[in-house]
């Protein structure tokens, strides 16, 4: 991810070639450090990423990794020092919580809210996301049929696929995700019948890792497997092949401004610079992360909008169901 991290530099950069350069602070003047607090396990992207907003405005950025949990839970009991101004979450989950649990301050931005549908923003106004990514199906790139003949995700509790389907952990945000879609889809009992119907037709116990899961479709050890868009472009590999099965399910990349932070002005600052075109498209460029601002052109995909799936907030909403049923699916 360093090369990423590199990419997303120079990408911005070229960017920033086209404009002049903004007046630096006057002297005595300059801005306190904007504190995000980040799940990225990556700790060289979102400096890359954050430099550019530091060119442009004057306000210096410090990003503070940690696991998505851990730092939720940082952010909701005021632990951090400095405390967020921002937070910034890999999944809706993470800054749902937060919000739910009195940790944010309302997101007042007419910029956000004029570039981000309604189904990507809380609609309580405390978070907006920056990017989704879709949850994928996935075959080995020779054997594209196997994937065709997924026509909704519950088919992959059908008899045809007995022995030949594998997932990852059921702990990992991407597949958290899914059962909570499903929850929201179809109910609790319905969604179990067909987590279930997974459970039954596994190939091998769930992988650690998507990536490890990706290793196991590209050996041929499975036939199909299901992954977040952004695992399958960092795997690279062209292997393995993909499809979006509709209603299209999908992780949030999301964030919003701390309810103690120190410098909310210049946090909502920062949250605009993430959904304006060249932040956004530099993201998709390098991670895949397609963009939340629909103006933004999401490559050779478009901009897709599952905007019958409600909104994204409904995976927060039914993650602790979604936690209780892979327990009782017995998926680990």
């Amino acid at each position: 991810m360093k090369q990423a991290a590199a990419s997303l530099l120079v990408l911005l950069s070229l960017g920033a070639c086209e404009r002049p350069a903004p007046e630096p602070p006057a002297p005595g003047t300059r801005p306190e450090p904007l504190v995000v607090y980040a799940s990225y396990e990556d700790e060289n992207y979102l400096p890359s990423l954050f430099a550019e907003f530091t060119r442009e405005t004057g306000i210096p950025v410090s990003v503070r990794h940690r696991p998505e949990q851990q730092i939720v839970a940082e952010v909701i009991e005021k632990r951090g020092s400095p405390p967020a101004d921002v937070l910034l979450t890999r999944s809706v989950y993470g800054v749902w919580r937060a919000a739910d649990e009195g940790a944010l301050r309302p997101l007042q931005s007419d910029a956000v809210s004029a570039v981000v549908p309604g189904w990507l923003r809380d609609p309580d106004g405390y978070w907006t996301a920056i990017g989704f990514s879709s949850i994928d199906v996935v075959c080995g790139a020779d054997s594209q049929g196997d994937c065709q003949a997924v026509g909704a995700f519950e088919d992959l509790g059908n008899a045809e696929f007995e022995g030949r389907l594998c997932l990852s952990s059921s702990s990992l945000a991407v597949n958290r995700t899914l059962i909570a879609g499903l929850v929201a889809d179809y109910g609790v009992r319905p969604a179990e019948l067909i987590v279930r119907g997974w459970i039954a037709n596994l190939a091998l116990p769930p992988h650690e890792s998507e990536e490890a899961l990706l290793q196991a479709i590209e050996a041929g050890t499975c036939s199909l497997g299901v992954v977040s868009g952004l695992a399958l472009h960092e795997f690279g590999r062209p292997a393995v092949a993909a499809t979006w099965q509709q209603p299209g399910y999908y992780t949030v990349v999301a964030v919003g401004i701390g309810r103690h932070a120190r410098s909310p002005d210049s946090a909502r600052r920062l949250v605009e610079w993430l959904v304006g075109d060249r932040a956004q498209a530099a993201q998709f460029e390098v991670s895949a992360l397609r963009p939340a601002n629909p103006a933004v052109p999401a490559g050779s995909f478009g901009f897709t909008a599952p905007e019958g799936r409600g909104n994204s907030g409904v995976f927060g909403l039914y993650e602790s169901d979604a936690v209780k049923l892979a327990e009782r699916a017995r998926w680990r």
